[in-house]
């Protein structure tokens, strides 16, 4: 397992109505953008921002519970990766009171929401960095610019990403991993969206 961290949550106009959670490699060059839903998106980015919201979410209300009767989230680990259904797996392991280790399968979305609350490290196996992370062998100055353009609003949009190609094939490979996604995910307003915009470049119209 590789330590990670959360370098903020993006939002692509370009690409894709809905966020993504991006994670680095703390001790190397690797990076994950995983999407997400805008409810989880909200709830990573207070927590890893550090703002405190006027009436807690399901997740702040999670951490008070599990605190309240002295259990903790230790570690998640984003495990694995579907290819064929582009899904994304993650564990989440807590401790209870007795010292007992209870591992429960959980999106990684609600495992880093709940991570980033009870300050727990977040790992992704070496096969998921491989299989569909990517290296920047530079500073991530990109990552830091639009994470703060979009400090305030999670889905305020952001300049295309600068290592994405533009040309018509690469962006269509591109829309058809965001909408295999989007499918897993089960947001089907948004994989409605992007079916209809790789027919476009199909020229199916």
């Amino acid at each position: 397992m590789v330590l990670m961290e959360v370098k903020g949550v993006l939002s692509s106009k370009s690409l894709s109505l809905y966020p993504e959670v991006v994670l680095k490699e703390v001790d190397g060059n690797y990076y994950l953008r995983i999407v997400i839903g805008r409810f989880e998106a909200a709830a990573i980015s207070t927590a890893h921002s550090k703002r405190q919201l006027a009436r807690p979410i399901s997740y702040d209300l999670a951490h008070q519970i599990l605190a309240h009767v002295d259990a903790r989230i230790v570690r998640i680990e984003i495990t694995d990766f579907n290819s064929r259904e582009k899904t994304y797996y993650a564990e989440i392991h807590l401790v209870d009171d007795e010292g007992k280790i209870h591992t429960f399968d959980a999106r990684p979305s609600d495992a880093i929401a709940l991570a980033l609350r009870f300050g727990a490290p977040i790992y992704a196996a070496v096969k998921v960095l491989k299989d569909v992370g990517c290296v920047r062998s530079d500073d991530d100055e990109w990552v830091t610019a639009e994470v703060n353009a979009i400090t305030k609003s999670v889905v305020a949009p952001r300049e295309e990403h600068p290592t994405i190609a533009t040309s018509a094939v690469n962006q269509l490979e591109q829309l058809k991993r965001r909408l295999n996604q989007a499918v897993a995910e089960e947001i089907y307003e948004e994989a409605a969206r992007l079916r209809d915009e790789i027919s476009r470049l199909n020229g199916d119209d």
